[in-house]
């Protein structure tokens, strides 16, 4: 009985200690348990707040870009849209998502755009110029991106579009371009003025030297300076000046008939000053017609004809 008792009792003994062991086990499992949960939830929370941190950011920068951009779902309704864009279409963002993106654009735009948006979602970005009607509606032209947007799968859910106003840089160039064009003519009105100047003399009396080379254009420029000048001093008689000319063609003999011609048209008489030699020579040998012309050799001796002529 007592070998028996002994027994009973070791054994008893083993149990207890088992039972401890068990407890120990379960305590430290629990602490492990309790480290990871807290390791996790720490993760998970700092996960949660660089996401935060992220789409802050991003936000940051769709609501402060001075484009328009805005995401629309496969069925063409707007999934997203920044600031910029609910200021151009004039509604809340809670107006626009959900809805179609037709409901901003102009009826004629529509399908333009969306085969633009076709376009994108099958062939990858692209990028084009369009004139569009906005809400307000004036036409503006939009430097405009569309490409698809995929999910974490790769599967494209959605197409979408960043567009610039290009109208203020159109209309800035335009402008620039008009007041080019307008230094240009003034700066070749001004060279005109100098290269074939009209001079009052006295009353009704103009006189225009010449010099250097007349071609075609600048023989056509002559007679429009003369003719405007006669009409504008009501002149009678115009003197044209040729000692600064040493080459006298076809043009130049043209010119001087066709500005007597005119002239006699507008009630003015035209004297001919600074004939040299050559240039008699050259205006016979080319036949030239200056019948009715008052031919004299120096600018004073045509100034002084013209003063007795008027008293």
């Amino acid at each position: 009985m007592n070998d028996c008792a002994q027994s009973a009792s070791g054994i008893e003994a083993e149990r207890d200690e088992l039972r401890a062991e068990v407890e120990r086990l379960r305590r430290r499992l629990a602490k492990v348990e309790g480290t990871a949960a807290a390791a996790l939830g720490t993760e998970s929370k700092r996960m949660e707040q660089d996401l935060l941190a992220q789409q802050a950011v991003l936000w940051a920068f769709l609501d402060n870009t001075p484009a328009l951009m805005f995401v629309k779902d496969l069925e063409g309704r707007f999934v997203l849209v920044n600031e910029e864009y609910t200021k151009f279409a004039g509604r809340s963002s809670a107006e626009l998502l959900g809805h179609p993106g037709s409901s901003v654009l102009a009826a004629a735009d529509v399908p333009r755009m969306d085969a633009a948006d076709r376009r994108a979602l099958t062939e990858g970005r692209m990028q084009f110029a369009a004139t569009l009607t906005v809400p307000d509606g004036s036409r503006r032209t939009f430097m405009t991106v569309k490409f698809p947007i995929r999910d974490e799968r790769g599967e494209v859910f959605g197409v979408g579009t960043v567009a610039i106003d290009m109208s203020r840089e159109q209309e800035a160039e335009q402008a620039r371009a008009a007041l080019q064009e307008t230094i240009i003519a003034a700066q070749e009105a001004t060279i005109r003025e100098l290269t074939i100047p009209l001079l009052p003399i006295a009353d009704h009396v103009v006189a225009m030297p010449l010099v250097g080379t007349i071609n075609e254009r600048r023989a056509q420029q002559i007679l429009d300076a003369l003719l405007e000048g006669i009409t504008r001093h009501q002149a009678t008689v115009a003197i044209l000046d040729v000692t600064g000319i040493r080459i006298v063609d076809t043009h130049v003999a043209q010119a001087l008939v066709h500005a007597a011609q005119a002239a006699k048209l507008l009630g003015a008489e035209v004297v001919l000053t600074g004939m040299s030699p050559a240039i008699a020579r050259t205006l016979v040998d080319l036949g030239a017609d200056l019948q009715g012309i008052v031919t004299l050799g120096t600018l004073q001796s045509g100034i002084a004809w013209a003063i007795r002529g008027r008293r």
